[in-house]
């Protein structure tokens, strides 16, 4: 098993470094031409995009640079390690970039906003248990967002005025009927209902693909997503962003290798449950740069591929 090493660890967050305003506030550059859903991310796509990291090595980098809550416990004042030692796993392998490792990129356009994940994944589970909606049982990625920025204080299931989570399960949008779930602040609250409605979901889309071990795992996947601002019009987005707009945002790829129920969960950028911590996005004129990108180029892709390696 090959694992993501603290060199590249420090080559992504030099990545994200770019576009850096401050503490955990970053650009979110804007898109000129919109990706192709295909799992498949080329030199050019997705160059210049807003790259971040989510794994274990994360959470150790920030619990040396913010400070630890409960280092046994693997939490930071800004992220946590909640993944498990699932059944038949490796004690060795477990809580580690060896058992999940991940990399996620972001832009926005004037349509949404619009994501990939490259995981590096040791088990590929989309099983779970019988509810096939209980995405937190599944490889998956969850984006915690302050429509408003509003920072607040809250805790999971508390009052909220405009927390969405939206989650893409890890596998093709046809697949299931829960592939895709979004839960909206409704009347304050958090609310699950009807999360994956047809008509409250059209127009989300993803494209999905297996990558096997091309990130250094034994069941890496790529994940691309689109979350149209249409749909978030009908709740708590009051218009659609615009350069100089701020959302708070938080990063949960659930990893259960196996088990039927949860699994286990890293939380990156911010405490899930709370968005007075989570991260901001400005959103930028900056262009996402099409065009001319070569397999080697500091933001292609082949660099990408490479930092998974030891």
């Amino acid at each position: 098993m090959t694992k993501l090493s603290i060199v590249a660890i420090s080559i992504i967050g030099m990545a994200g470094a770019a576009f850096a305003q401050g503490d955990r506030v970053f650009d979110l550059p804007k898109l000129t031409q919109a990706p192709v859903l295909d799992g498949v991310i080329d030199g050019d796509e997705w160059n210049g995009a807003l790259e971040l990291d989510c794994s274990p090595s994360r959470v150790q980098a920030d619990g040396a640079e913010y400070g630890w809550r409960d280092i046994e416990a693997q939490q930071s004042e800004v992220s946590v390690n909640q993944l498990v030692q699932s059944d038949g796993e490796d004690a060795a392998i477990a809580r580690t970039d060896a058992d999940f490792n991940s990399r996620i990129w972001q832009a926005w356009d004037d349509e949404g906003l619009w994501v990939v994940t490259a995981a590096s994944d040791n088990v590929h589970d989309v099983e779970g248990g019988d509810r096939g909606w209980a995405w937190w049982e599944r490889d998956s990625l969850s984006l915690y967002v302050d429509l408003l920025n509003e920072k607040e204080e809250a805790v999971l299931n508390g009052e909220y005025t405009a927390l969405n989570i939206v989650n893409f399960q890890a596998r093709p949008l046809e697949s299931s009927p829960f592939t895709v779930s979004w839960a909206r602040t409704v009347e304050s609250a958090r609310s699950d209902e009807d999360g994956n409605d047809p008509d409250l979901i059209d127009g989300f889309d993803n494209g999905y693909r297996d990558a096997d071990g091309e990130f250094g795992g034994e069941a890496d996947y790529v994940l691309e997503m689109f979350i149209p601002w249409e749909n978030m019009l009908r709740f708590n987005l009051p218009a659609n962003p615009v350069v100089g707009t701020e959302m708070g945002f938080s990063w949960l790829p659930p990893d259960p290798d196996g088990d039927d129920a949860y699994g286990g969960q890293l939380q990156c950028w911010g405490w899930a449950d709370d968005p007075s911590n989570y991260s901001t996005w400005v959103f930028s004129d900056t262009p996402i740069a099409g065009g001319g990108g070569t397999a080697v180029e500091s933001n292609s892709w082949g660099r990408i591929k490479a930092t998974f390696n030891d």
